[in-house]
């Protein structure tokens, strides 16, 4: 889920636009590998699967952050959640 977007340099405020919604995409790529158990940083196994699980629960509550950031990088919080929860194992195949 990496983005790249084009900035225009003739216009201050596409480019101060553009590099906000680079960071929310940033911050939504960065909840994503979490969840997907592709911790950056972690200081043992405990921490990584608390990490995921966290990252998890943010795109499974539909919370007022995760609808921010999905405002801030452009993308339809609905429509994105709903994309992504297709992407974590079932429950079953977590436990195991």
């Amino acid at each position: 889920m990496r983005h790249r977007v084009e900035t225009a340099p003739e216009s201050e405020s596409i480019v101060l636009q553009t590099a906000e919604r680079q960071l929310w995409c940033a911050v939504l790529d960065r909840a994503l590998d979490d969840a997907m158990d592709k911790v950056a940083a972690a200081s043992g196994p405990r921490e990584r699967v608390r990490l995921c699980n966290e990252a998890r629960q943010w795109f499974m509550s539909n919370g007022q952050e995760f609808r921010i950031a999905c405002d801030g990088a452009g993308f339809d919080p609905d429509h994105l959640r709903s994309r992504i929860l297709t992407m974590f194992p079932a429950e079953k195949e977590q436990a195991a």
